[in-house]
């Protein structure tokens, strides 16, 4: 089947159209929101709200792209709009009442060495200018080649490349700087 013909059966309410294409793409988005925001809580909501905004869009999508690059672009979006509204709620909320990481019962089976290394990469990695951190987590987290990052992101495969490059960069830099040699 193809994306129009997937779109147009999801756009008539098929549900399991719309079954299909969520059990094949969640892990895939859930990994990307996870990247970006580190907390496997806010990752299924995100998740779970994209694929609404997905169900009640799907009219809109016109086949001028994959229709995994157009979820892609939603979950980039939504997921962005989100880290927006909590920087300005941690900029009101007190410190001590923001949440963020893996929840603790999901690092039983991580040594503090470890725990350590994974927040420590979480920070660097929010460090990051947004277009950094969205090339970055496509990259590493969902594994997707520069190619269609590019296309995700709506810009060339040599500005992705240099955005991943200098990622890498920063984040080897900071690590660096924090162990004195680079994080395995």
């Amino acid at each position: 089947m193809t994306d129009i013909e997937l779109a147009k059966k999801i756009e008539d309410k098929d549900p399991e159209a719309f079954r299909l294409f969520f059990e094949e793409n969640k892990l895939k988005i859930a990994n990307l929101c996870y990247g970006m925001v580190h907390n496997r809580d806010v990752a299924e909501d995100l998740v779970q709200d994209i694929f609404v905004e997905v169900y009640c869009s799907i009219k809109y999508f016109k086949g001028k792209s994959k229709l995994s690059t157009w979820l892609y672009r939603i979950a980039l979006n939504k997921t962005i709009s989100y880290l927006r509204k909590e920087k300005v709620r941690s900029f009101l909320t007190p410190l001590s009442n923001v949440k963020t990481g893996i929840a603790s019962n999901e690092r039983q089976d991580l040594s503090i060495e470890e725990e350590e290394k994974i927040d420590l990469l979480h920070k660097i990695i929010d460090t990051l200018s947004s277009k950094q951190k969205q090339a970055i987590t496509l990259f590493i987290y969902d594994e997707l080649p520069q190619k269609e990052i590019a296309e995700i992101m709506n810009c060339s495969v040599a500005s992705v490349e240099v955005l991943i490059h200098r990622a890498k960069k920063t984040i080897k830099k900071k690590a660096e700087k924090i162990y004195g040699n680079t994080i395995e």
